[in-house]
């Protein structure tokens, strides 16, 4: 005999960046049942981008035909969740933009979205899902492009007054040190990062440590498969990012006490046994022996993101 579905098992979750918009069905228990990929198109302007996500969406629905429970959204940048609103979003070039109100006008069906900063939308995945469940305190780190960072306490996301709140990509480690994009300088994602990492090794390379890498060719890629086979410079562009890596694990380790801190994003699942040890040593040196003598550090355990979008949806 057919069972109908329970509305509230399944939500569709949606990761937009800078240059693909990911979505996918997920069950409440992390289950990917479908999925979708299309092209952002920033440069077409945020509305277009909101109608494609809508388009996105709602084929999702007609492919599947179940019904679901909510829609997440997860955005770069910096988000209101509780208005919808992206307030900035650098790389897609948005400023105050409106996302909730004009999407949920655009569906098929009557149906919740909510709207929140991308790797806050994945620390609720880790937290349903993945390497954060059964605790309420922990700290995620997203190595790829940049270092995104999110935290839960008392099983809440923090957003801070003015949704500013875990910010440690910008957290400055060397006041002296390289120049980011956001206009400082020593930023730790300008160590911690897919870029980084490249100019780590480039340094590295012209201090003439031994190397098979070309300074002409440097890719992450290449720096792991390097370091994996006990390439000098690789090892030591590895080691300088899993110390700053420690001293943001030792600040938020400070304020939050998290009973667990979950390395993720492409890089930092790429590499997370290559910045382990490193990482673990700069935290330990850092920290008062009883606040961390608990801690885990663990790798992500939520691949997609839109399944941490998803989680959004899932109240």
């Amino acid at each position: 005999m057919y069972k109908k579905r329970n509305v509230m098992q399944r939500a569709i979750g949606v990761d937009v960046g800078a240059t693909k918009i990911a979505s996918a069905i997920v069950t409440r228990d992390g289950v990917v049942q479908a999925t979708r990929q299309t092209a952002t198109r920033v440069e077409q302007g945020a509305d277009m981008v909101i109608r494609r996500i809508a388009d996105e969406i709602n084929a999702l629905m007609q492919q599947d035909g179940g019904e679901i429970s909510g829609i997440g959204v997860g955005v770069p940048g910096l988000v209101n969740p509780e208005a919808g609103i992206v307030i900035d979003a650098a790389n897609m070039r948005w400023q105050n933009i409106a996302l909730r109100e004009p999407l949920v006008a655009l569906l098929d069906a009557n149906l919740s979205v909510y709207v929140e900063n991308d790797v806050r939308g994945a620390a609720r995945g880790e937290f349903l899902f993945g390497a954060a469940r059964g605790v309420n305190d922990f700290v995620l780190l997203t190595i790829g492009s940049g270092l995104g960072t999110a935290a839960m306490v008392n099983g809440q996301i923090i957003h801070g007054a003015y949704f500013f709140a875990s910010e440690a990509g910008h957290f400055v480690i060397d006041p002296q040190g390289r120049a980011c994009t956001c206009g400082l300088r020593g930023c730790a994602e300008t160590v911690v990062s897919g870029r980084g990492l490249i100019a780590n090794a480039r340094e590295f390379l012209q201090r003439n440590y031994p190397s098979v890498l070309a300074p002409d060719a440097l890719t992450t890629t290449a720096i792991l498969d390097a370091a994996r086979a006990n390439d000098s410079a690789a090892l030591a562009a590895l080691e300088k990012m899993g110390e700053c890596l420690g001293i943001v694990m030792a600040s938020a380790s400070a304020w939050l006490n998290p009973a667990r801190i979950i390395i993720g994003g492409g890089l930092g699942n790429a590499a997370f046994d290559l910045l382990y040890a490193p990482a673990r040593e700069s935290y330990s040196q850092r920290v008062l022996r009883g606040s961390q003598a608990n801690v885990e550090i663990l790798r992500s355990q939520v691949e997609s993101s839109a399944v941490g979008a998803a989680a959004l949806a899932f109240r």
